[in-house]
């Protein structure tokens, strides 16, 4: 029996809320064992490295506590290949970024956040970037979590997304592969069940397109395919609203809203891009429990 569940993932498994996937799968846990605990560690804007490391803090956690390996059932939703955070505390740096954000035109998430996703409740700033997004900081310092370069005028973010010859090249996906293995092969190590998901296509079709190259072979080797559902939440609602997988990155964020709300439910919420609170339960009903029940684990 399942007694505690640690999720992961960006905001598509975001841990400050109890819906989405993260909340439908706790219920359901909680209709088998009624004394169920939970740990969700998944934040908006977290790239495969921060996800990793949460994921790994939260499983050490739970054994401290006195879990045993088979009561810990941990499943977590793989973010962009691209996304990275650098940990940041000079406060020179930190002062030069905070005045470039003024003058950014775009969303933002908290920033300078501790190991665990969060901000020191008495320490936070709150800064405006130029299109009037409201967020906080640290001013301390602590992980960056870059939106795509553009939000900061540091050189060696900005070259991250450089390096490559192609969008989501060998070594980003690289780097993107060796946190899922990390976490995968710590939990092997303390014999945790581990089930991993995509939060788009492309997090899982990079590792394939570049399986042969031999920074990611030798990854790609050990990669657990048994445990893994390689579809992407994002893409899989597309065909509800009437749009195949391989066109759902082609839809403006405002077109990909006018056909949810067309259908008179929510597929994607109201920023067109995150899904709905349907639409995760029809993830979750079609594709992850049926997954979960097939390996005995629901």
């Amino acid at each position: 029996m399942i007694k505690h569940l640690i999720t992961g993932g960006c905001s598509f498994s975001n841990g400050f809320h109890s819906n989405g996937w993260t909340g439908a799968l706790t219920k359901r846990c909680i209709a088998n064992n009624a004394e169920l605990t939970y740990d969700h560690t998944g934040r908006s804007s977290s790239g495969n490295d921060l996800i990793q490391k949460r994921m790994t803090i939260a499983i050490l956690d739970a054994l401290s506590q006195g879990y045993q390996a088979h009561e810990i059932l941990a499943v977590v939703m793989w973010s962009g290949t691209s996304r990275k955070a650098w940990y940041i505390d000079n406060e020179a740096i930190i002062l030069k970024m905070t005045e470039a954000w003024a003058e950014f035109n775009g969303g933002m998430t908290n920033q300078f956040v501790n190991m665990r996703g969060d901000l020191e409740e008495d320490l936070p700033a709150v800064f405006h970037t130029a299109n009037g997004s409201e967020f906080r900081y640290n001013p301390n310092g602590g992980w960056y979590l870059s939106v795509n370069g553009s939000d900061t005028t540091l050189a060696c973010v900005k070259e991250h997304y450089l390096l490559d010859k192609e969008v989501n090249g060998v070594g980003k996906t690289h780097d993107s592969l060796g946190s899922i293995i990390e976490l995968q092969n710590f939990c092997r190590l303390h014999g945790i069940t581990l089930v991993n998901q995509f939060f788009m296509n492309h997090a899982y079709t990079d590792i394939e397109r570049h399986r042969d190259h031999d920074i990611i072979n030798y990854l790609y080797r050990q990669f657990d395919h048994d445990y893994a559902i390689k579809q992407g939440l994002f893409e899989y609602l597309h065909p509800y609203i009437g749009v195949e997988q391989d066109q759902a990155i082609f839809l403006s964020h405002d077109e990909r809203k006018s056909l949810s709300n067309s259908q008179g439910v929510d597929y994607f919420n109201n920023d067109g891009f995150h899904p709905g609170e349907y639409g995760y339960n029809l993830w979750c009903d079609q594709i992850l429990f049926p997954f979960l029940s097939s390996k005995k684990l629901l």
